[in-house]
């Protein structure tokens, strides 16, 4: 069985989907994290140095253990060269007005 097809069996169960996304958004930042590290050829330990955080606590962000706070992505972000940046979207696109729709 393929990883996307796992995947695709889990998230059809309905407690399992709502549980995921719950989650992602944290997820989705632990990914970034990868990979921002990863195209500056960083170690973990080096990442962190430059954040001023300890490499075993950007190793639990990085493994989804550990839910960092929006200071500790932005300090990470930050010491590379980068910024955060937040867009709330409808849960329910369809029923998006202008007002709604906040970035």
């Amino acid at each position: 069985m393929s990883l996307e097809s796992l995947r695709a069996k889990l998230l059809s169960d309905p407690t399992v989907k709502a549980h995921y996304e719950e989650i992602k958004p944290e997820f989705d930042a632990a990914k970034a994290i990868i990979a921002i590290r990863r195209k500056l050829a960083l170690t973990q330990r080096e990442l962190a140095e430059k954040a001023g955080i300890k490499q075993p606590q950007l190793a639990r962000i990085e493994s989804g253990k550990q839910s960092p706070r929006l200071e500790t992505i932005a300090a990470i972000a930050a010491s590379v060269g980068y910024a955060v940046e937040i867009k709330l979207v409808p849960l329910n696109p369809s029923e998006e007005t202008d007002e709604q729709h906040l970035e």
